[in-house]
């Protein structure tokens, strides 16, 4: 799938730190791209949710990390440009981001939209898209009724309505509900559709003018397979001519810039010329 010979790119919008479930801090991060080439990042901690979890910031740390981000920012401002950013959960069941969330947005230079969850189950958790295999087997089957192409399709609904009505920057990791679909254990994303339906949400989103990502934080930890979105959905988006950017979803120092230079050569082969940067407070295309 992948080739050598893709252009180095230098920026990454989508960084974790051990605010939330990433296991640097926040300073380490920025050394490791500052070290990895890269000139423009942004940090997207996990934003608090209204239930109780272990991958999200707490409540009373949103502060220190809004704090301690503007302050690294400042600090290496000759060497690299640092945007504060959070990543937001929009939510199937009620087709809205949280309270608390909503409160945050006007504070941030920017911040990704992303769905995690696929609902609640019986025993009153919540079900993870991206968890293991069997929670993601009982959400469907708790908030589904067991059929995997409705909450596919309704993935998808939600995807780019939150597109429409929140507006986040960023879409973050588009057709990450096939993490847990190895050997096509519960679809085919081949098949008309599941195609219809992500292509119905790209629609929405080339409305709402967000970006979409191209992430590399699954390929680190499962392999190839797990690259975001999927080389014909990659298609699609240049098609319908929607702006990209490549991020790293980066958990760890060594995710800062994780197959970019493969992942580069790729994009070029599909077609793009170009990703969107932020730099000194703007998006704007730089070519690859």
């Amino acid at each position: 799938m992948f080739s050598k010979g893709g252009a180095m790119v230098h920026s990454n919008y989508h960084i974790h730190s051990n605010y939330c479930d990433g296991k640097n801090s926040l300073e380490e991060m920025v050394q490791a791209a500052i070290q990895a080439g890269l000139t423009s990042i942004g940090f997207t901690g996990h934003a608090p949710l209204p239930y109780e979890n272990d991958w999200t910031m707490k409540k009373e740390t949103v502060r220190c990390y809004m704090d301690d981000v503007r302050t690294l920012a400042e600090k290496y401002q000759e060497e690299i440009d640092i945007s504060l950013g959070m990543e937001i959960d929009y939510f199937i069941s009620n087709e809205d981001i949280s309270s608390d969330s909503k409160a945050l947005i006007p504070e941030l230079d920017f911040f990704i939209g992303s769905i995690h969850t696929i609902g609640k189950m019986k025993n009153g958790l919540m079900a993870d898209v991206d968890y293991t295999p069997e929670i993601f087997e009982t959400g469907i089957k708790d908030c589904f009724d067991g059929s995997v192409q409705a909450f596919v399709q309704r993935y998808y609904e939600a995807l780019g309505n939150m597109a429409l009505r929140v507006r986040p920057d960023i879409i973050g990791h588009m057709d990450i509900i096939k993490k847990n679909n190895v050997d096509n254990r519960f679809f085919d994303d081949r098949e008309p559709w599941y195609q219809e339906a992500a292509k119905a949400c790209l629609d929405k989103i080339k409305a709402s003018g967000s970006i979409i990502e191209v992430n590399t934080g699954g390929m680190i930890r499962y392999g190839d397979r797990c690259l975001y979105p999927e080389q014909w959905l990659m298609e699609s988006i240049l098609e319908k001519e929607i702006p990209i950017t490549l991020n790293g979803d980066s958990h760890t120092t060594a995710g800062i810039s994780y197959a970019y230079e493969e992942v580069s050569a790729l994009l070029k082969k599909v077609g793009f010329k170009a990703i969107m940067v932020r730099k000194n407070g703007i998006w704007a295309q730089e070519s690859i």
